[in-house]
C-alpha cells in the first residue's frame, strides 16, 4: 500500500506539471499507465478523474483571470452547445462500459483510439480546421463517447482544439483546460451514478498539496515553451502511451 501511495504522488507530480502545460495529461498518460500496474479501467477512473478536475479547475481559474493579458477566449459557436452534446456522449460511453468492462481489452483499445488521432491529425488536419460548425459538434460527441468508454478521449479533444486554434499555444491551453474540465467533471458525475462507488480514498490534501505545486512549476515552464514545441510535446505525449500500452499487449 506504501508503495501505491508513492507511485501515485509520483505519478500526480509529473502527470498535473504535463497538464498545465498542454492542458491534458493526467488521463491520456495516466490511464494507460495504471493498466500497466495492473489496475482496471473503473479503478483508475476513480483514482485519476477527481486529479484531473481538480488541475483543470485551478488551471482554468488562472487563465481566465489572465484572459486579456494572454489574448484568449473561448469560440462562442462551440461553447454554447458543449454540455447538450456532452452530457449523452459521456453518459453512453460510461453505459457502453459498464457493459462491456468484461470484454473489451481496454489496453488495446485505448491504444487504437490514440494512434488513430494521431493518423486523422496527420492527414486531414487543415481539413479538420475548415469544417463546418455542425461537423465539428459531431465530432465532440463522437470524443464524448470515446472518453466516456476508455477515459482517453483527451487526445482526441487535444487534437481538435489545437488544430482549430492554429496550434497557439495559450489559447489552445485555454480551450482545452476549459473543455477538459467540463468533459471530466461530467464523465465523474455520471460514473459515480453508473457505478454506485464512494470517491477514492486514494485522493487526499497531500495529493492536493502536490496539484498546487504541479501547477506552479508547469505554469512557469510553459512560459519558455514556442509554440511549434508545444504542438510536439502533444503529439509525443499521444504516441508514447499508446506504444506504452501495445508493448505489454504484444509483449515486444
Amino acid at each position: 500500500m506504501y508503495m501505491e501511495i508513492e507511485i501515485l504522488y509520483a505519478t500526480t507530480f509529473l502527470l498535473v506539471i504535463l497538464q498545465t502545460i498542454v492542458g491534458v495529461g493526467v488521463l491520456v498518460l495516466g490511464t494507460p499507465l495504471l493498466l500497466l500496474l495492473n489496475y482496471n479501467i473503473i479503478e483508475i477512473m476513480n483514482i485519476l478523474l477527481p486529479i484531473s478536475i481538480t488541475t483543470s479547475l485551478l488551471n482554468y481559474i488562472y487563465l481566465k483571470s489572465n484572459k486579456e493579458k494572454l489574448k484568449i477566449n473561448l469560440d462562442k459557436g462551440i461553447k454554447k452547445n458543449f454540455i447538450l452534446i456532452f452530457l449523452p456522449g459521456i453518459f453512453l460511453g460510461l453505459f457502453l462500459t459498464s457493459k462491456l468492462i468484461l470484454y473489451i481489452n481496454f489496453e488495446i483499445l485505448v491504444s487504437v483510439i490514440i494512434l488513430t488521432s494521431l493518423l486523422i491529425k496527420l492527414k486531414f488536419e487543415k481539413k479538420i480546421n475548415n469544417l463546418r460548425l455542425t461537423y465539428k459538434k459531431i465530432i465532440l460527441a463522437l470524443v464524448s463517447i470515446i472518453h466516456g468508454l476508455t477515459n482517453s478521449g483527451g487526445t482526441l479533444l487535444t487534437i481538435f482544439f489545437s488544430v482549430i486554434n492554429n496550434n497557439k499555444k495559450n489559447q489552445s491551453r485555454y480551450s482545452i483546460t476549459f473543455y477538459y474540465l467540463i468533459l471530466a467533471s461530467v464523465q465523474y458525475f455520471i460514473f459515480l451514478m453508473i457505478f454506485k462507488i464512494n470517491i477514492s480514498n486514494l485522493y487526499s490534501y497531500k495529493i492536493f498539496l502536490i496539484i498546487l505545486f504541479s501547477i506552479l512549476i508547469g505554469s512557469i515552464i510553459v512560459k519558455y515553451i514556442s509554440q511549434n514545441f508545444f504542438k510536439k510535446i502533444i503529439e509525443f505525449l499521444a504516441l508514447i502511451s499508446a506504444l506504452f500500452l501495445l508493448s505489454n499487449n504484444l509483449n515486444f
